[in-house]
């Protein structure tokens, strides 16, 4: 006999000399047939608070695969179960890293889906597997505690596909069908672990400690790097190059720089404002105030905005809001500027930025989005609000940065007909900085949140009209 066949045989001898707890205490069965179960039940529901949506699933989702890992050399439904516990293992991955960009929207069903039938096929192939492993001890379960765990997920499913936002009775039920499967789970592996079921242990290459350190971490580098990549808007800017103006162009500047408007704000407006403002008949200016020079500043670097607004005729004004950057304010990541009005009745808006970079001067064209909220206040009771936004982030190195928020707006309530009717709208645009790209799930920046900076610019515009309809002067 060699050497190693005595060794082998001396410490089966020994092992009989143990009680029966202790022996199934350190057998291969009762750490993979654990580790399935917690499996199973951190992947059957989740916890939408906390991050616990994401934590829960990823910590059962492992623990699924390490479970059938180290048991898929008993019978082929084991295997079958190992097969599906990779594939949950990859739509996690997927899963996950989506939640980090702005594709998370992606065939959200057809992903659900895929992730249910995934859990429902490894409650088939556990139950099939525990049967074919006590038919092969000559033994038969007479509760068969594994298919009611099968019935009570079925029940879980319903439950959230019925009622996708569950009050506390449906609340009550799930928290009873996870008791349940919890139960069914136990009872089911209690008893293949009396009999005395025997492991054939299957050879792995990488530990199950280093195989969880390096998923998770691997999923955190990649999470990570999808939100610094995605924390940036990527806008492209054109250069701005000296050309001369049409005709038409400069007869509009003189007009405009005749009616007040500022010189300064002027230089920022792209050829298709111009012809915007062909029409114009007066206009208002108004810079910061005195008064507001303590709000208007970003992480305690200075802010100016200044605002005009040009009447049009038939009771359309064009705004035009002009925020200044101080260089030493980090705008990389994301920005927002929302106008904000409970008046609008029609919107046109607009968002350019100028930037210096490599002594060359760029302009960019920003999507702009409308946004109707219903919001309460405590005198007046419930109200909409028109929210125009527009989202954006300066390149690294920019210099000399500004954004040209834009919006035409004619109020319903005016009355032209009316001898000496006032043309009036307080006009609110808030600028919003965010500090960090870090969210997670992705989401696009609304202002809210503590990890932004905000810097309002508020005035009030006002025109006195003439039986006309026209500006008085």
């Amino acid at each position: 006999m060699r050497e190693w066949d005595a060794f082998d045989q001396e410490l089966a001898e020994s092992m009989t000399e143990l009680p029966p707890e202790a022996v199934r205490a350190v057998t291969p069965w009762r750490t993979a047939i654990d580790r399935i179960v917690l499996g199973l039940c951190l992947t059957c529901f989740t916890l939408n608070f906390a991050c616990l949506q994401y934590i829960l699933p990823a910590i059962g989702t492992v623990n699924l695969y390490l479970g059938f890992r180290a048991l898929r050399n008993n019978n082929r439904w084991f295997q079958f179960g190992f097969i599906c516990s990779i594939c949950k293992v990859i739509l996690l991955s997927i899963n996950l890293v989506l939640n980090a960009t702005p594709y998370a929207d992606i065939f959200p069903v057809s992903r659900t889906i895929l992730q249910a039938a995934a859990t429902f096929l490894l409650f088939l192939s556990l139950r099939e597997a525990l049967r074919r492993a006590a038919a092969e001890l000559g033994r038969t379960s007479r509760r068969d505690p594994a298919l009611w765990a099968m019935v009570w997920y079925l029940v879980i499913l319903f439950l959230g596909l019925a009622w996708p936002e569950p009050g506390w009775l449906v609340w009550g039920a799930v928290m009873i069908a996870f008791v349940r499967i919890i139960r069914s789970l136990t009872k089911a592996a209690a008893e293949l672990d009396d009999w005395g079921y025997a492991v054939h242990a299957a050879p792995v290459k990488i530990s199950s400690a280093r195989f969880q350190g390096l998923l998770y971490s691997s999923l955190l580098v990649v999470i990570l790097l999808c939100s610094f990549f995605f924390g940036h808007i990527r806008l492209s800017g054109t250069p701005i190059r000296q050309t001369l103006d049409s005709p038409e162009a400069a007869s509009t500047r003189d007009r405009l720089l005749d009616l007040g408007f500022p010189r300064e704000m002027l230089d920022y407006l792209p050829p298709e404002e111009l012809e915007k403002l062909a029409g114009a008949s007066a206009c208002v200016f108004r810079p910061n105030d005195s008064d507001q020079r303590h709000d208007m500043e970003m992480d305690g670097h200075p802010f100016t905005a200044s605002g005009t607004m040009v009447y049009l005729g038939d009771g359309t004004a064009r705004f035009y809001v002009l925020a200044e950057y101080d260089d030493a304010i980090s705008l990389y990541w994301q920005n927002l500027a929302e106008f904000r009005d409970s008046g609008v009745t029609r919107w046109d808006g607009a968002c350019y930025l100028t930037y210096q970079k490599g002594g060359v001067t760029h302009r960019t064209t920003v999507p702009v989005t409308e946004q109707m909220e219903t919001l309460d206040n405590y005198f007046t009771g419930p109200f909409e609000e028109t929210r125009i936004r527009a989202r954006y982030s300066f390149p690294a190195g920019a210099k000399e940065r500004t954004c040209l928020f834009v919006c035409s707006l004619q109020l319903s309530e005016l009355d032209l007909s009316a001898p000496d009717a006032y043309y009036n709208h307080n006009c609110i645009v808030n600028f919003y900085r965010d500090r960090s790209p870090l969210r997670y799930p992705y989401q696009p920046f609304a202002g809210s949140g503590r990890s932004r900076d905000l810097a309002q610019y508020c005035q009030f515009f006002e025109f006195q009209l003439s039986d006309s309809g026209t500006p008085a002067d």
